[in-house]
């Protein structure tokens, strides 16, 4: 095991050069004019990963946000993936080994989420869940199947994800923002919003997602009057505040991640905005921006939008759970279920099929969907002895696609109170 990490760590070294040719010194989450292809990478270097012997352990990794805007969540998220393994060891394992998790740091930044791949794939990483940020996904994706390591990601909700050719070794757990903006859409609409101003993050999340929005809005007979993006490296957001308040909207919908969100936030409350009603998205929701941002209660009673859980007794027991390990006892958090979600489709299939990263990749369709249902840990006794199972995840059906989107979804429809955000609906739809 050792001969082949080591090799492994030769091989990704090689990689690492190659990825970061011709990437410059950037760390943006801006990436979606260079990395939406659905052709293979120009330069790969020869896969990392070989068949592991038997007895070998599975060995998964984590990459979530600790440093950077998302910081406020990362931590959340990635104890939804660490319950699993808990659990799953708990149980024994897969094939009687202990699951190993190594927890990294992606940052929103290509640069740092690469540093962190580097380091699980040569400490023997056959799966990711990760990364949090669609672009930082992106921009590391090409790395990750040169090396046959599969990425299972919780919170990317770009459409781009779709286009592209993963090779079988990408999947989420959280469903594209085509159906995020129709749901936000819907909700302005059944408010009796009229017009709406967008204020969005210039990367592949917040564009991907105002375009949605705007287009379902504009669809339902709404009227869209301005449409901003913000520069994600942005320190200073005064104009682009000023131009989305232009022409009195009815409502103004951010687009946000919490530590420039409060960037956004800050001016629009001093130039009275605030006053408009804001309906936010995933990229905030349970990041206390009341207190993050200083603003008090100048946010109560906003609404907003995010993946959920489909309500039943995958989520009752997930939720339970999480509330034994959660700091705060709170039984979930943003994205938590889907982090949860994503690595117990890849132990599955791991126990099914083997832990290598072309053997994980094999059988995540097939786990998710068409054969017998089952949660938690009695997915992973069932496939091991063979059977074809159809896992109930924590945020619902899930149902992989051959792409490795999800065909269901659930939506929340939450508000904001203080530093908190409770949900006032919940919204499902079937594959």
């Amino acid at each position: 095991m050792r001969n082949r990490k080591a090799l492994a760590l030769f091989a990704v070294l090689a990689l690492v050069a190659a990825a970061c040719g011709g990437s410059g010194s950037g760390g943006s989450d801006e990436v979606e004019e260079t990395v939406e292809t659905t052709e293979a990478p120009a330069t790969t270097a020869a896969p990392t990963t070989t068949a592991a012997p038997a007895g070998d352990p599975l060995v998964l990794a984590s990459l979530m946000p600790l440093s950077g805007d998302l910081a406020a969540l990362g931590p959340g998220i990635a104890l939804g993936a660490s319950l699993a393994v808990q659990q799953i060891n708990a149980a024994g394992g897969i094939n009687g080994v202990p699951v190993e998790l190594i927890e990294g740091d992606s940052g929103c930044d290509g640069a740092i989420a690469l540093d962190s791949l580097t380091e699980a794939i040569a400490g023997g990483a056959q799966g990711v869940m990760g990364a949090a940020c669609s672009g930082t996904s992106l921009a590391i994706l090409d790395t990750a199947i040169a090396a046959e390591v599969v990425m299972v990601s919780p919170s990317n909700t770009s459409p781009q994800f779709t286009k592209m050719d993963n090779k079988g070794f990408y999947a989420r757990t959280a469903p594209s923002d085509l159906l995020q903006g129709d749901v936000l859409a819907s909700l302005l609409l059944e408010d009796g919003v009229e017009s709406i101003s967008i204020i969005s993050r210039a990367d592949s999340y917040g564009r991907g997602l105002a375009e949605a929005t705007a287009s379902a809005f504009e669809a339902g007979g709404g009227v869209v009057k301005n449409v901003v993006y913000h520069a994600v490296d942005a320190t200073e957001f005064n104009s682009e505040v000023t131009a989305v308040g232009k022409g009195s909207p009815d409502a103004i919908v951010g687009i946000l991640f919490p530590a420039t969100g409060c960037g956004v936030l800050q001016p629009a409350f001093e130039q009275g905005l605030l006053d408009t009603p804001w309906y936010m998205t995933d990229g905030v929701k349970d990041a206390g921006l009341a207190s993050l941002c200083n603003l008090g209660t100048a946010l109560d009673g906003f609404k907003g939008t995010a993946p959920g859980s489909a309500a039943g007794e995958a989520f009752d027991a997930f939720s339970a759970a999480y509330a034994e390990v959660s700091e705060d006892g709170a039984g979930t958090f943003i994205f938590a279920p889907q982090a949860y979600d994503a690595v117990m489709l890849m132990a599955i299939s791991a126990a099914a099929n083997g832990v290598t990263g072309p053997e994980i990749a094999s059988g995540l369709v097939a786990a998710s969907s068409g054969g017998e249902k089952c949660i938690g840990v009695a997915c992973i006794a069932l496939a091991a002895d063979g059977v074809d199972v159809d896992y109930v995840g924590a945020s619902g059906e899930i149902e992989l696609n051959e792409v490795g989107d999800p065909t269901s979804a659930t939506y929340d429809i939450w508000t904001t109170e203080g530093d908190t955000n409770p949900v006032l609906k919940s919204v499902d739809f079937g594959s």
